[in-house]
């Protein structure tokens, strides 16, 4: 029976109202939220499986389309067989039919078509609400409180798979509700189809196949006569088929075996993407979770005035079902707010009982926050319903009798509630538009920056659209390369598109937008951010390709140059070129780079045989690009380094293949001697040709400034003459000189564009030196000789 108001009371003057229809003030109310729902609709980015969510439902269509032949993304060939379109092909069905192309129309229009459907969720759980407990006042409260919750909000636009769902599962109770009250197999038809449509979506919805027949049970057991428990049981029947007729006919991957439905849910249901989870301070694995992983995300969360109303609804049900068992199971009411409760209750059971993998805080979970919200109304008229009589109510009897007939206690109970939804809505408004990192004050929203450190905010990277934004207004005449926001530019007008080229490249990036946020964010080169509680949950990170360039090129010691000029700074090797050919920061290029140790043993033991250890890499994913320039640090081992031999083949790309080796002890070797010729400890050049040639002690020094590849290329020979023939040692009699031939990277070093070589002489009288380069098979580049005794 639905209770009177006093007029005297101040819901009671609202009185005239009850004249209008309670599904047309939901309605009215749905409207005022699909008008702000347009004028925010532009406000919003994309989440990162928006674009992956439209394609499950193109490569559905392609497979109905041909006949089974896999068309654009393959129906058979990825996990998109296994994910229901009963939302994603009304989207698409939409979308070709006005004709959208332009990918900023495409994606605002599923906004819109996705936040009008939450709406209508909205709608369904008001209109059961209003149906189970007869209060238009409860039932707008309970339709406010699913549709304010900030995160399910700011998801209602963007999350095309778990809101969408949420919808269907209260739409598919509010079905229930109404077979159950009517009777009739029209209602059992619809129903099934209704449950049907959410289990397409998520296996969660098969929770509904048992529990909705089990709510026909006592009816079936009371029933008066053969014909009635017939009549109870083809309603049953025909819920659970048109059920699974419906999830057959829905999903093509089912038309070729229906079996398939098992390979489903067990894929599904195990997530098989396993991404990481920052929850409670710690990183998890989505296969890994703690037990409390849903309870708590779902606690910490949810409005505190729901949260709460939602506990006294659930023990109340509980005191109902426990206190007067049979009464509960034979009122049809009382036992569909136990089917509430189980649908709310039992799948954190399973879930955690099956230890299910979770990724992105609880949105796989979100269908449970609509029969929360109808928990939380049997709360809210609970409180109302409180009686003022006897005990230590006596003083009840003191008061006007309008609130002793509960209106008092009704304006009181929910005004609470009201004000409970205004606070959330002014959280919402101070958020906008990220209502999705809401959190109340279960956890440390108080002190900054504790939040990001304790739990993923910006899980799906909606902020990536305001990052690009900022970048556009702040370098209006640039195209910029941005690394990491992957379809999140699909929502821009196409003039801004075309400024943007996304990198796949960290390193050649000159912007970075990192996913989400994980506890450690360098401050220090943020270039811009937002954030929630004092917590950064998107930012970009300023170039730092440039700085860097300048940083080497200036400080860093100079081994050699080639295509490359080739430095060490602070124990790392760095490749930097002034003039690098743009198609290499798309083409496949490697270079490749062989690190000798001093000592053999000091490498790893599976590369001992081959002498040196490989640290090869492709120059289009480590190389940084930028104005012209490009850079690559590669960190060096920590063992002593006796030579670095690295190059490139660039024929692919018209240019031409170079190599340079680094002889590191030659290096400091040849370091020391330079600064000796150039103060003079040398004297005299004893020969000058394409090298200067030095003699000092025991050593013979060769010398080159400028000196280029080509210089050390060639081969060097280096003949000894004694002044004895029989002081040559056996093997060098034959051609009465000692044959020291060599190769630059095995005595030599390019110090900064000066080559240097060093040679130790035979400690035994020498007559005269021969020396100078040749090349294989086309003769000799320069020659000196070198008398030193008649």
């Amino acid at each position: 029976m639905t209770p009177t108001l006093s007029r005297s009371s101040p819901l009671g003057r609202l009185a005239p109202l009850r004249r209008v229809p309670f599904w047309a003030q939901a309605l009215a109310l749905c409207a005022l939220f699909g008008v702000a729902g347009v004028a925010v609709l532009d406000d919003y980015g994309m989440a990162l499986d928006e674009d992956t969510q439209r394609k499950i439902a193109i490569a559905n269509a392609d497979y109905i389309a041909t006949g089974g032949v896999d068309g654009r993304y393959g129906l058979y060939n990825s996990d998109y067989r296994y994910y229901g379109v009963a939302f994603e092909m009304p989207l698409l069905l939409i979308e070709r039919a006005l004709g959208l192309q332009d990918t900023r129309h495409i994606y605002l229009t599923r906004h819109l078509l996705a936040h009008l459907f939450f709406i209508a969720g909205g709608f369904a759980c008001g209109m059961l609400a209003y149906r189970t407990l007869g209060s238009r006042w409860v039932a707008l409260l309970a339709m406010l409180m699913f549709l304010l919750h900030p995160r399910l909000y700011g998801h209602s636009f963007v999350n095309t798979k778990d809101i969408p769902f949420a919808t269907l599962f209260v739409i598919a109770l509010y079905l229930a509700h109404r077979a159950i009250r009517r009777g009739t197999l029209g209602a059992f038809l619809i129903c099934g189809i209704g449950v049907g449509l959410a289990i397409n979506l998520r296996p969660f919805a098969l929770i509904l196949l048992p529990m909705i027949p089990a709510m026909l049970a006592p009816d079936f057991w009371q029933a008066s006569g053969r014909g009635e428990r017939r009549r109870i049981l083809i309603a049953g029947a025909t819920f659970l088929a048109a059920a699974l007729g419906a999830v057959y006919i829905i999903h093509p991957y089912y038309w070729e075996n229906p079996l398939r439905f098992i390979e489903t849910i067990l894929v599904v249901s195990r997530h098989p993407y396993l991404a990481t989870n920052l929850f409670m301070g710690e990183i998890y694995l989505a296969d890994a979770v703690p037990w409390n992983y849903i309870p708590v995300w779902f606690a910490i969360t949810a409005p505190p005035a729901a949260l709460s109303l939602g506990a006294i609804g659930c023990a109340a049900v509980c005191w109902q079902a426990i206190a007067h068992p049979l009464a509960a199971l034979s009122d049809r009411e009382t036992r569909f707010r136990i089917l509430l409760l189980g649908c709310f209750a039992l799948p954190i059971v399973v879930v955690i009982a099956l230890q299910s993998n979770f990724n992105n805080h609880w949105r796989q979970m979100y269908f449970l926050w609509a029969p929360f919200c109808l928990l939380a109304a049997v709360g809210l008229r609970a409180i109302a319903n409180i009686h003022l009589e006897g005990g230590i109510w006596k003083v009840g009897a003191l008061l006007p009798g309008w609130v002793r007939g509960g209106g008092l206690r009704r304006t009181l109970a929910y005004g609470v509630a009201g004000v409970g939804v205004i606070t959330t809505l002014t959280a919402m408004a101070a958020l906008h538009p990220y209502e999705y990192v809401y959190f109340n004050a279960l956890t440390d929203t108080k002190t900054p920056g504790a939040l990001g450190k304790r739990h993923d905010m910006d899980q799906g990277s909606l902020a990536h659209r305001q990052m690009l934004e900022y970048l556009l207004a702040r370098y209006p005449a640039d195209t910029l390369r941005v690394w990491n926001p992957d379809q999140t530019m699909m929502i821009l007008p196409q003039k801004d598109r075309e400024r943007i080229l996304i990198s796949r490249n960290l390193n050649s990036a000159d912007y970075h937008i990192p996913y989400g946020h994980r506890r450690n964010t360098p401050t220090d080169s943020m270039l811009h951010s937002v954030k929630a509680y004092g917590s950064v949950f998107g930012y970009i990170l300023a170039p730092k390709n440039a700085a860097a360039y300048a940083d080497v090129e200036a400080n860093g010691k100079l081994l050699t140059r080639a295509d490359f000029d080739i430095y060490i700074h602070n124990g790392d090797l760095y490749y930097l070129n002034a003039d690098c050919d743009p198609a290499a920061a798309n083409s496949t290029v490697w270079v490749f780079l062989h690190i000798f140790p001093a000592e053999p043993a000091d490498l790893p033991a599976g590369v001992r045989d081959r002498g040196f250890e490989n640290l090869d890499f492709r120059l289009d994913t480590h190389a940084a690009f930028f104005d012209g320039k490009c850079i690559h640090r590669q960190p060096l081992p920590d063992y002593p380094i006796a030579r670095i031999r690295t190059g490139q083949n660039v024929a692919a790309l018209g240019g031409a293949e170079w190599r340079v080796d680094v002889n590191m002890a030659a290096r400091a070797a040849a370091s020391v001697v330079y600064d000796g010729i150039l103060a003079g400890d040398y004297g005299a050049p004893v020969a000058q040709s394409r090298f200067d040639v030095y003699m000092r002690d025991n050593g013979l020094t060769y010398l080159r400034y400028p000196c280029a590849p080509d210089d050390t290329d060639a081969h060097f020979f280096l003949h000894i003459f004694p002044a004895a023939p029989a002081a040559l040692p056996a093997d060098g009699r034959e051609f009465g000189f000692a044959n020291l031939d060599f190769q630059f990277a095995d005595h030599g070093a390019n110090i900064g564009g000066k080559c240097v070589i060093e040679r130790e002489l035979p400690d035994y009288a020498i007559e005269r030196i021969r020396t100078g380069q040749f090349v294989s098979g086309g003769g000799e580049v320069w020659r000196a000789e070198i008398v030193l005794g008649e």
